[in-house]
């Protein structure tokens, strides 16, 4: 009987298909599909065309010349960029590729130099890229929601006294229905309208909320406010930057000054052994005193 059972069910699960794809095609009246094929040119003009949209965030492509001239090794990076664009790479794609390490080395500066705590470097990046897509204030709005959505149904769930991942998952089912009520009602304002985001940066805002609710039960509420209110500046910052064209063009046409850039930049961060501006007020009172011996 043991032998029989994987077998029955292989086969339940092949009649079961069967029953739903003959379903299927007699509610939409067809038998077969046939497969359209859109002629495309193969011909490739030797000047790519390519422009950054107003939202890098939307693998659009329009026209601007980007020209790169003859390969003289500096121009390396700008030659491989005009070959992916001939192969069809969004070029707001390859702009966002390459602004981020440039905002995680804003992430790091702002850390490091000024202070600003944060979960890490590749969060305030998403978040940063979430906020590109859906507005500062749009983005905040669906943070805050997630948040207060996450915080109450585990509240609610802790009474149940059920397994974590069981209790995660109806979490989620909460912060989908909430994601989904929001969507429908910021459509009807014109300030700001999240209707359109696509499902990434929900899933970006829910990994934050996720981080604030794991640090408040490992850590403190303290510890959990301190860095998610880090993350948000870092990201707003990060939003920021990445939303000037002229940067953007930098990058699209100077790459190798970028990658140039962040390695200086980082190396010099990376031996910075001096006091971060926010603590200037934390040591003042010790300042004065190595001053005064001098």
């Amino acid at each position: 009987m043991r032998k029989i059972t994987p077998i029955f069910l292989i086969s339940v699960l092949i009649l079961l298909s069967l029953f739903c794809g003959s379903q299927i095609l007699a509610v939409t009246g067809k038998t077969s599909v046939t497969p359209t094929v859109t002629s495309v040119s193969p011909t490739i003009v030797p000047t790519v065309v390519a422009e950054v949209s107003a939202n890098i965030t939307e693998p659009e492509i329009k026209q601007v010349r980007y020209d790169v001239g003859k390969w003289n090794g500096f121009n390396t990076i700008r030659i491989l960029i005009k070959w992916a664009m001939t192969r069809g790479v969004a070029t707001n794609t390859i702009v966002l590729l390459l602004m981020l390490p440039l905002i995680a080395t804003l992430v790091s500066v702002l850390h490091y130099i000024f202070g600003l705590t944060g979960y890490g470097t590749f969060m305030p990046t998403m978040i940063a890229i979430t906020f590109l897509a859906t507005g500062i204030f749009g983005g905040l709005l669906l943070f805050a929601m997630i948040l207060i959505v996450s915080l109450l149904s585990n509240l609610i769930l802790r009474r149940l006294r059920i397994h974590f991942w069981p209790a995660r998952s109806i979490n989620l089912l909460f912060i989908s229905l909430g994601t989904f009520g929001l969507m429908l009602i910021t459509s009807f304002f014109k300030l700001v309208d999240l209707s359109q985001i696509s499902i990434f940066p929900i899933l970006f805002m829910v990994l934050l909320a996720e981080e604030f609710v794991r640090t408040q039960l490992v850590k403190s509420r303290k510890e959990a406010r301190s860095l998610t209110v880090g993350t948000l500046i870092l990201a707003i910052f990060g939003s920021i930057t990445m939303n000037f064209n002229w940067i953007q063009n930098i990058i699209l046409y100077n790459p190798e000054l970028m990658v140039l850039m962040v390695l200086i930049i980082n190396l010099v961060v990376g031996n910075y052994t001096g006091i971060r501006l926010a603590e200037f007020n934390r040591f003042k009172s010790a300042i004065r005193d190595s001053n005064k011996k001098k």
